[in-house]
């Protein structure tokens, strides 16, 4: 048994490997935010700093990844850009509200966001991003024909 806080497991991929493997970053950098967490009433500063970063590698990383997902949906002018790039900013609001809270000093703001991100994220990857990518594959299918 892993210790990890999410497991990557195939039913996780969506079969189009760069956001595949985007996912899986992600999902690396949630585990290395709850790894931090056990030591997040520390008043130790290297492990309150080891915190913050991996909290802004989060925010940062979930950016480029939104990014690089809309740049693909413009691309092949996929029909739900605008309801799918929602949930994107959606998300993106809903994490600085807990970056924020946690900076006022809610320490509970923490362990919501790091559930709130497991959550989102595994729902958004099995089925949001898995429709996503069935039309990326069709799209690239046709391409490829002409």
């Amino acid at each position: 048994m892993s210790d990890r806080y999410i497991v990557w497991e195939d039913k996780y991929k969506t079969g189009y490997k760069r956001i595949d493997d985007q996912h899986f970053e992600l999902i690396e950098i949630i585990n290395d935010l709850y790894d931090c967490m056990d030591n997040r009433d520390s008043e130790d500063e290297k492990l309150k700093e080891a915190f913050k970063n991996a909290l802004k590698k989060t925010v940062d990383y979930v950016s480029y990844h939104f990014s690089c997902e809309e740049k693909i949906m413009n691309a092949i002018k996929y029909d739900k850009i605008i309801q799918h790039s929602s949930y994107h900013r959606e998300f993106t609001n809903t994490i600085y509200r807990y970056v924020q809270s946690y900076e006022d000093g809610s320490l509970k703001a923490i362990d919501d966001l790091v559930q709130y991100l497991k959550d989102w994220f595994l729902n958004h990857i099995l089925v949001t991003d898995k429709k996503f990518v069935a039309e990326v594959k069709e799209a690239l299918k046709k391409i490829s024909q002409q």
